[in-house]
């Protein structure tokens, strides 16, 4: 259960830790996401602060805006404080990693 932080919110933006991981691209295969190694153009990975955060909705139509319901999809990686309170959540694959049915 998440606390009850209003999104968009100063307490609700501020669990985000300023990693960058989100703003890579993923893939999800047979509902399993997979995090790749490709930044969003608008990463800037130096700072990893997104370029154009305030029009991101329109500047990159794909962007999803982290919500308590789409926090619970499984596109965060795993240890990121907006995902740290929900039960079962499924985290995708980070590059590197072996599949979770690997022998």
């Amino acid at each position: 259960m998440v606390k009850s932080t209003d999104e968009n919110t100063p307490d609700w933006e501020g669990r985000c830790r300023r990693c960058g991981r989100c703003c890579f691209e993923k893939i999800d295969f047979e509902g399993v996401i997979y995090y790749t190694g490709v930044p969003c153009q608008h990463l800037d990975t130096k700072t990893n602060l997104c370029r154009v955060y305030t029009e991101r909705d329109s500047r990159r139509p794909g962007c999803v805006r982290l919500t308590r319901e789409n926090v619970a999809k499984g596109f965060l990686p795993a240890d990121c404080p907006y995902v740290s309170e929900l039960d079962n959540y499924p985290a995708p694959i980070m590059p590197g990693a072996c599949d979770r049915d690997a022998p």
